[in-house]
């Protein structure tokens, strides 16, 4: 009986981190979609020309989309063979994806990104905070690879800081660009709580960093400091 028990918990665990996959990622093509994935069938036209950078950011962000809900699918189906080998292939990418995310920032500011109402200078704070914040999680994650409960939640939060961009495209205001991501971090947080009765520290001080780059950017962006450190950065690559 004890034996079905935790068999039946851990099929429940892993029903949740698919859940919490599937939820990202339809989330992320709803957001994305209307004015990248499904311009081609749509014939919108995008807010900025689409340059080959763009193009490349988004297929190595889609990539990792792919990869993200195929590892959560093989931990689902008890594949952990094929999961574990998958890790090199998720290095090079997050690292690809840092590199091409901070050059795609950085020449945002020169093609005036950003939703309307906010300078360039000061929006290219969520990215230039996001990366980092994506990177290290992600980088954590890998690194706590041996221990799956803290891997796991480390892959999650990692996954909160690049939502805001899809996000802030359905829902305005700061409730698309900070609420919505949020969420996930709280419903982390009741989960931990509801099995283990505690918050699990991997879910607290990931969160934490998750949470910090989606308020931070908000914070600083219109200060005098970030504005002439921006001004700067995207003079490296005008």
């Amino acid at each position: 009986m004890a034996t079905l028990a935790r068999r039946v918990a851990l099929s429940g665990e892993r029903r949740f981190y698919l859940g919490i996959a599937a939820a990202m990622f339809v989330l992320i093509i709803m957001g994305f979609g209307p004015t990248y994935y499904f311009r081609p069938v749509t014939g919108s036209t995008p807010p900025l020309p689409m340059t080959p950078l763009v193009h490349v950011h988004g297929i190595l962000f889609t990539a990792w989309l792919a990869l993200f809900v195929s590892q959560a699918v093989l931990v689902s189906g008890r594949r952990l063979d094929i999961h574990r080998r998958m890790g090199p292939l998720a290095l090079a990418l997050v690292i690809a994806m840092m590199a091409v995310g901070t050059l795609s920032a950085l020449y945002g500011v020169h093609r005036a990104s950003g939703p309307p109402g906010i300078p360039p200078l000061s929006f290219v704070a969520v990215p230039l905070l996001a990366v980092p914040a994506f990177g290290g999680l992600i980088l954590a994650a890998l690194h706590f690879r041996k221990s799956p409960a803290t891997h796991k939640r480390l892959m999650v939060m990692a996954m909160v800081t690049m939502l805001g961009a899809a996000s802030g495209r359905l829902v305005p205001g700061m409730l698309g660009f900070i609420g919505v991501p949020a969420l996930f971090v709280l419903v982390m947080i009741a989960r931990d709580l509801a099995t283990l009765r505690r918050v699990h520290k991997a879910t607290a001080w990931g969160g934490a960093v998750a949470v910090t780059s989606l308020v931070l950017p908000v914070l600083i962006w219109s200060s005098g400091p970030w504005l002439a450190f921006a001004r700067w950065a995207s003079g490296l690559v005008a």
